[in-house]
């Protein structure tokens, strides 16, 4: 079938009009009234001198003219005219009585409907303009509403690029924002690209940047169409572009735009990104699209600005509270090798790095070792590099960050690092007051990356956290060190008096005990009043003896140096029971020795424990649990004690005037244990020990 010509389906819309068919009747009876006048004169006497000159059949050719104009626009109008005029100057010409006047009255009732249709069409213009405002204004409002709404960037790039090709009736829409760390436009949204264009950009990369984590095409800032209009600022208008003249991001696609604007996305007089939307076919872009669209990118700057801000507040609370848990497990963790490993975790994660190591230094022989690596060989924990030396000594040495983007061009580079494929890297101190200890570095494996200053800052902070953990944990293990030599002076005090009391006080007390018990026995004793008497001092004695043997026991019981931490804490139960307490003692495991400062330390846990619950408690029934594992001894007291309430943190037992517990926490803390008690009152009491241990050779 023949295609109808796009002028000939313009005719045939406008034929199938009812309008159109008003207007013909409109002229039909204007023309009948014109012509047949003399034929309607006799009907209408009184009309006869005002239809005498036929001005009013001429005047009224003016209405159908104007009717058109409205219906059918400028073009309906001027045909209209035309045709009435041509209607007219028949009658004017041959058949009118007065043939000057009526061409005169002709030419009038021509001016007058051009003027009318001028004045219908400059009407109707305006009325078109207005609306045209309206519906910019309302696009407008709606690009606001867009950018209002969200602060999700990808969310606002999408549906403002959305709106933008709705409102200009375009087919295709890109929006790139500027990296300021590379001066590189990246493609952050489009619509419309065909797949095959979209897959063929050219550098797509897969990276963190100004939109995402995101497959997206690079421009480098100046270059190309959107290149040049982020620098200049200046809109980009290109109604037919030739076959090199289209987006540098499309140039390798087979199907290039033919016509496209570009705008900056500017806010604060700052340039963010472009937009660029297009069509495949030619198209013109009157002044009001433009202006439309660029304001479009004013406002689609300010929500990119918005989003960045809001992006940014929430990564700085982001990095605050990662900081915030780095020295909250500080304070509450004193072993390197539980908090170091965290520290150089969330510092990788703060940075978005793919590997890091934390870098010690040896205060002896200043050489640095990697004790602590992430995402890189282990054999690197056998590399040892002095002073200066690589990117840690350097830091180290000159006291402050260093950051290296080509670490395999670095000439101070450790070869054993440019083995593992260490791309960039950046290095701060970990450092406490003036003292460094070391270095936390995080680095890239896949591609050059040139840290930000915001990301050195960052890590800087990290770095002052992990040399405040390494302080703590030197001077805890100073203080660890002066309690086992303060430990063990106090436990060979106690077993020199106890051997003291039980080879001198006690045998001068049995030697005394034998000699009134001759004194008793002599014949020579005065009175019986006497001999009662010698009966008393003589079952004093006895008491004091077996007091200082008990005191000497309690001091150093022989039995923890001859057969052990289990039958030492069986007669810390008999003990107990003496007093009235049903105590019971339960081993698990295989019991074997440990060393005796071990064995020690847990007697006095246990020790203590149970004469708490001899003093404070009040209970009826108490056990021990002993368990043996390979490399744990784990030692549970129970009893169903009155209780107390236990603090959430040992060193409120201080302000409570617990000094017992105290000590023993402290004790659990020598052994690199961990000690908890459970109470509540009118529960009892659960005291929980868990020590790492060592096998006696």
């Amino acid at each position: 079938m023949k295609a109808i010509p796009p002028r000939m389906e313009r005719v045939r819309k406008t034929v199938a009009t009812s309008y159109f068919w008003i207007l013909v009747s409109m002229m039909v009876a204007i023309t009948l009234v014109h012509y047949l006048t003399p034929q309607i004169r006799p009907l209408l006497p009184q009309v006869d001198l005002f239809l005498s000159r036929h001005a009013v059949e001429r005047t009224l050719f003016v209405l159908p003219v104007a009717a058109a104009t409205f219906a059918f626009g400028r073009t309906g109008g001027v045909i209209t005219l035309v045709t009435s005029v041509l209607i007219m100057l028949p009658r004017a010409i041959w058949l009118s009585v007065y043939p000057a006047d009526a061409v005169i009255e002709t030419v009038a009732t021509t001016v007058v409907g051009y003027i009318v249709l001028w004045m219908v069409e400059t009407e109707e213009r305006e009325k078109a303009l207005r609306q045209e405002a309206v519906a910019r204004m309302r696009a407008f409002n709606a690009m606001c509403a867009i950018v209002a709404k969200s602060l999700d960037l990808e969310e606002v790039l999408n549906e403002a690029l959305a709106k933008a090709l709705q409102v200009t009736n375009l087919e295709v829409g890109l929006i790139f924002l500027l990296d300021r760390q590379t001066e590189e436009l990246v493609l952050c949204a489009h619509i419309g690209l065909p797949e095959s264009a979209a897959t063929d950009l050219d550098h797509l990369l897969v990276e963190e940047g100004p939109c995402g984590h995101v497959a997206r095409a690079r421009e480098p800032l100046g270059e190309g169409p959107c290149g040049r209009v982020a620098r200049s600022r200046e809109p980009l208008v290109v109604e037919n572009a030739s076959a090199d003249q289209q987006l540098s991001t499309l140039a390798t696609t087979e199907t290039a735009l033919r016509s496209y604007v570009i705008v900056p996305l500017t806010s604060k007089g700052e340039t963010k990104g472009v937009m660029a939307l297009g069509s495949w076919e030619p198209r013109a872009f009157p002044s009001a699209d433009l202006q439309l669209i660029t304001s479009f990118g004013r406002q689609i700057g300010v929500g990119v600005e918005n989003a960045q801000l809001h992006r940014d507040v929430e990564r700085q609370l982001h990095i605050q509270w990662r900081l915030n848990e780095v020295a909250e497990r500080i304070t509450s963790e004193l072993e390197l090798r539980r908090i170091l490993p965290k520290v150089l975790q969330i510092a990788e994660e703060l940075i978005e790095a793919d590997c890091g190591f934390i870098a010690l230094q040896d205060p002896a022989t200043k050489q640095l070792s990697y004790p602590y690596l992430h995402n890189l060989p282990q054999d690197l924990t056998d590399v040892m590099v002095g002073e200066g030396e690589g990117v840690a000594g350097e830091a180290v040495a000159a006291f402050r960050p260093i950051t290296i983007v080509d670490y395999q061009a670095y000439p101070n580079a450790v070869q054993a690092f440019l083995e593992a494929g260490l791309v960039s890297v950046v290095a701060v101190p970990i450092a406490s007051g003036s003292r460094a200890f070391g270095t936390l570095a995080v680095g890239s494996l896949h591609e050059k990356r040139p840290f930000t200053a915001t990301e050195v800052s960052t890590l800087a902070g990290v770095g002052r956290q992990a040399g405040i953990a390494i302080d703590n944990a030197r001077l805890y293990q100073n203080m660890r060190y002066y309690a086992r030599q303060i430990t063990r002076a106090q436990e060979d005090e106690r077993k020199r008096i106890a051997r003291e009391a039980h080879d001198e006080t006690a045998q001068i007390l049995v030697a005394l005990s034998r000699r009134l018990d001759a004194l008793i026995a002599s014949p020579e004793l005065p009175s019986p009043a006497f001999q009662e008497r010698l009966e008393g001092v003589r079952e004093l004695t006895t008491e004091a003896l077996q007091s200082v043997r008990r005191f000497s026991r309690d001091l150093r019981p022989p039995v923890l140096d001859d057969l052990g931490l289990v039958a030492a804490v069986r007669g810390l139960t008999r003990a107990l029971e003496y007093t009235g307490v049903d105590t019971t003692l339960e081993v698990s495991g295989s019991p074997y020795r440990l060393s005796s400062e071990e064995e020690l330390v847990l007697f006095r846990i246990a020790q203590e424990s149970l004469n708490n619950v001899r003093r404070h408690a009040e209970a009826q029934q108490a056990k021990v649990l002993v368990s043996f594992h390979p490399s744990k001894v784990r030692m549970v007291i129970v009893d169903d004690g009155r209780g107390f309430e236990a603090p959430e943190r040992p060193g409120d037992l201080a302000m409570s005037g617990k000094l017992g517990l105290i000590g023993m926490y402290e004790r659990a803390r020598v052994l690199g244990g961990a000690l908890r008690i459970e109470s509540q009152p009118g529960e009892g009491t659960q005291v929980i020990l868990d020590a790492p241990v060592h096998r006696r050779s």
